[in-house]
């Protein structure tokens, strides 16, 4: 599919560059064609100008001569005809034609009946022009004309496919560039599906299994079969909190968070670390961990209540399960440069550098031997993630023999 989109991309890319370079080209084309249209008709107005003065021994050149150039000239001659439109004189430049020829000529601008316009069967412009003892017509070779239109259509052709082949290298630059983020986004919902269809499959088994071990025993009580019962209705809470775990993520994906989840309203969030500490401390108490805590009060927020809430149980549940036995938690909420700043930290084995680049991953576990035992899913801390930078904050971690594994997390307080 990225490939399809790719190719796509370049292909409309191009389309649209070759389109602009066709009509700037175009253009360029025509009005060069123009010029040098002009500049013939003013070697013949020249021609006929001199022809009346008597100049012409004087060389008439096409166009403006810059000092140095070699331009050849352009050939031209005069024919003068007198009221019966025979031939009085011919005046020739660079040039060598009969009387025979002249005529044939003369013959030929009169079928034309213009006053200028171009012989195409002998390469020849021409322009009449009436005078009191009857009229001049002057010819100018077209050879260094279409010369010239030959060296600027070839010039516009190198141009096109010189500049056609660089932005063809630069649209597979900018298509890599451009559909990366997507490719990555790409990967990451295949995964995400892969991921989430491997652990719904897990509880769907087992509950297939109870049910089927439920129907194999027909015959006995309901308290005979209470194990089964309660094995499938854990499954089953299981699954519903996956599931709700997944919805959450994939309506904030899509920034559909319902409103009543979503509505930010000021409160204390120095109360909210508290009554999560609070909540937690039978936990810790089971799990055997030290659950410590440094909460400065009244540090104020304007967020979503119930997704804060959420935030800190995410961090302390992760806390506590993998503080290792006789292991420590500890809880600090301080205000820092105009961010309230959470830490939460523990300690117990470290995570390396290459599993905290990944360890805001959906479905990613650094201990997946421990995942189902701790019943978790790989999805807190990416919904950790997710809600702080709902709050436009940012959470990260840290690991170390001196520190432990460090959860922080910093919120803008009101302005």
């Amino acid at each position: 599919m990225i490939k399809r989109l790719r190719g796509k991309f370049i292909l409309i890319n191009m389309a649209f560059v070759v389109s602009i370079l066709i009509a700037v080209l175009a253009i360029f084309y025509y009005s060069n064609v123009r010029r040098i249209e002009r500049l013939s008709e003013m070697v013949l107005i020249q021609a006929i100008d001199r022809d009346r003065l008597n100049l012409s021994h004087n060389r008439v050149i096409f166009g403006p001569r810059p000092r140095g150039d070699s331009t050849p000239f352009t050939p031209v001659f005069v024919v003068t005809l007198n009221q019966d439109h025979s031939i009085v004189s011919i005046r020739k430049n660079n040039i060598t034609v009969t009387e025979e020829l002249a005529q044939t000529l003369i013959r030929l601008t009169e079928e034309d009946g213009l006053s200028r316009g171009v012989l195409k069967d002998y390469s020849l412009r021409y322009l009449k022009v009436k005078t009191l003892e009857g009229m001049k017509i002057a010819f100018a070779d077209q050879s260094y004309e279409w010369n010239s239109l030959k060296a600027l259509l070839v010039n516009c052709l190198l141009v096109f496919l010189v500049a056609v082949i660089l932005f063809l290298i630069l649209s597979l630059f900018l298509s890599r560039l451009a559909l990366k983020p997507a490719e990555i986004a790409w990967k990451q919902q295949n995964q995400f599906i892969a991921d989430a269809s491997h652990e719904l499959k897990t509880p769907l088994t087992v509950i297939l299994a109870n049910l089927q071990i439920l129907s194999s025993h027909k015959d006995q009580t309901i308290r005979d079969q209470e194990k089964w019962l309660d094995n499938t209705k854990e499954e089953v809470r299981r699954m519903k909190q996956l599931v709700e775990e997944l919805l959450f993520l994939a309506r904030s994906d899509a920034k559909t968070v319902q409103a009543d989840h979503t509505k930010k309203e000021p409160l204390d969030f120095s109360d909210t670390v508290l009554n999560g500490v609070l909540l937690f401390e039978s936990i810790a108490f089971e799990n055997k961990v030290n659950l410590k805590h440094d909460i400065e009060p009244d540090i104020p927020l304007e967020g979503c209540r119930d997704q804060l809430k959420q935030l800190v149980t995410i961090l302390l549940d992760n806390g506590c399960k993998y503080a290792g036995k006789n292991g420590s938690v500890s809880v600090e909420l301080k205000k820092v440069s105009h961010h309230a700043a959470l830490k939460v930290q523990n300690t117990g084995e470290l995570i390396s550098p290459e599993e905290q680049k990944r360890i805001f991953e959906r479905f990613y576990r650094t201990d997946k031997s421990r995942a189902r035992k701790s019943g978790g899913y790989g999805l807190g801390l990416s919904i950790a993630k997710t809600i702080a930078e709902h709050h436009k904050g940012k959470i990260s971690v840290s690991s170390s023999p001196e520190t432990g594994t460090v959860f922080t997390v910093t919120l803008p307080l009101p302005s």
